[in-house]
């Protein structure tokens, strides 16, 4: 199974399968020779039909959480349904760190209110509306010294410890909170029962004195959303800054204060996700199917969700036809997007990330990436209604057998941390009737050499 670690590149996805064989070469109509040599510019050719091969493939799973860093630095919460993709959830999994340990919380201390407060970061996916978020007590310690992943199942206690008299929750990134006379920071704020505030203040002092005890007692808490009770949208939750807390409001003989644990990067923390997929994807809801055909449609999502598989299965019969002292200036390739699959409500990703494997079947950088002062582009071009992406040096690489895989990855950015996708036009792409542009619509390589 191949695996990948949220980050950069981290992010997913899944391949269709198609193949165009489409014919001709030309004399390039671009100053791309400009460039090079001026001997060079006299021989110089450039083709766009060098056959590709599509598929979309359901991503297997994305490391999101553990290891020496905690966890990513933003988790996604709520249920959204995307149409051109299906349904979509995203939740987290986290420590809750002691901001005072060794506090004393005084004679009698009883439970006024508990309360998470999830500070949000500003993005949010979908169309907004309250839904019903459940909060559970994992059943099991986190450790540092294990990777998690965005589909591990985490055990949790049965009883769940939301307050279901304060649902649903307004996951709203633009609304601010009033909470008596102050006015705070927009945030998802999740009631608890008093029964488990109450827990909490009762629980021995010796719980309280290191976090290293606390987590003992208590190993975390699994935030989801609850699909079956409506609503929708996702937002983006911060667990890393330590402004996400749960609070204690609660009252001894003497006072009346708060106690408050917080979300930090100190946390061991877990972003999940989960999928449902609508056609032409449905089929990889089925787990013995991992990847469907991608020669019309191909598709990209992020959350550990789908990625586009790229082969070119026809190189070597190319490479044969040349003379042996061609030279390859550059290659690039162009991933389509119709504008019918550019709705500005479900904003596409503004740049896709590109990665091959290893002989171990790993996610690494491509050639080109890893090349100081060389752009690889992967943006979305809204002239050419595409992704563009430089892959001179892989293409070469791949022509010399030096690559160690034949097929390369598009994956989506903000791969741990975000539920938005793309639908890219695959290599036998057709073009609406009503199209007067005169945009190439088809994927495709644009090969420039010289021989």
């Amino acid at each position: 199974m191949l695996k990948l670690i949220a980050g950069t590149h981290a992010a997913v996805w899944a391949s269709i399968g198609g193949i165009a064989i489409l014919a001709g070469c030309k004399r390039p109509d671009t100053e791309v020779g400009l460039d090079y040599a001026q001997e060079d510019l006299l021989t110089l050719q450039q083709t766009d039909t060098i056959g590709i091969e599509f598929v979309t493939v359901r991503e297997d799973s994305l490391e999101t959480g553990g290891g020496p860093a905690g966890g990513l630095s933003t988790a996604v919460l709520g249920s959204m349904e995307h149409p051109q993709f299906g349904i979509h959830q995203g939740g987290f999994i986290t420590q809750l760190r002691l901001i005072e340990p060794d506090f004393d919380f005084g004679d009698s201390p009883t439970i006024d209110s508990v309360y998470l407060s999830l500070r949000y970061t500003g993005a949010s996916y979908g169309v907004l509306s309250p839904q019903n978020i459940q909060v559970f007590e994992l059943a099991d310690t986190l450790s540092s010294d294990s990777e998690y992943y965005s589909n591990q199942n985490f055990p949790h206690l049965d009883e769940a410890l939301t307050d279901p008299m304060r649902q649903p929750v307004d996951l709203n990134p633009g609304r601010e909170i009033y909470f008596g006379a102050d006015t705070l920071a927009p945030q998802a704020r999740i009631y608890l029962t008093n029964s488990f505030g109450q827990r909490l203040l009762d629980a021995g002092s010796e719980v309280y004195d290191s976090n290293q005890s606390w987590n003992d007692y208590f190993a975390g808490i699994k935030v989801v959303p609850d699909p079956a009770m409506g609503g929708s949208g996702a937002v983006g939750i911060d667990i890393s800054s330590g402004i996400s807390k749960m609070t204690l409001h609660f009252h001894n003989t003497t006072d009346t204060t708060v106690f408050e644990f917080n979300i930090s990067t100190l946390c061991i923390r877990n972003n999940l996700f989960s999928h449902q997929w609508y056609p032409p994807f449905q089929a990889l809801d089925e787990p013995i199917i991992e990847s469907v055909p991608g020669d019309q449609i191909s598709g990209v999502f992020s959350g550990a969700g789908l990625k586009t598989r790229i082969r070119f299965p026809e190189l070597q019969a190319w490479e044969e036809e040349r003379d042996d002292d061609r030279t390859v200036h550059k290659a690039e390739l162009f991933l389509p997007v119709a504008p019918e699959n550019n709705d500005a409500r479900y904003p596409i990703p503004s740049d896709l990330f590109i990665l091959t494997t290893n002989e171990n079947g790993l996610a690494i950088s491509t050639p080109d990436e890893n090349s100081i002062g060389l752009n690889i582009n992967g943006n979305y071009d809204a002239e050419e209604q595409a992704y563009r992406f430089n892959i001179s040096q892989t293409f070469q690489r791949m022509l010399n057998g030096t690559l160690p895989s034949d097929e390369l990855n598009i994956v989506a950015s903000r791969g741990g941390i975000s539920l938005a996708g793309v639908r890219l036009n695959g290599p036998e792409a057709t073009e609406a009737a009503t199209d007067t542009t005169g945009i190439n619509r088809k994927a495709r390589i644009v090969v420039t050499w010289s021989e």
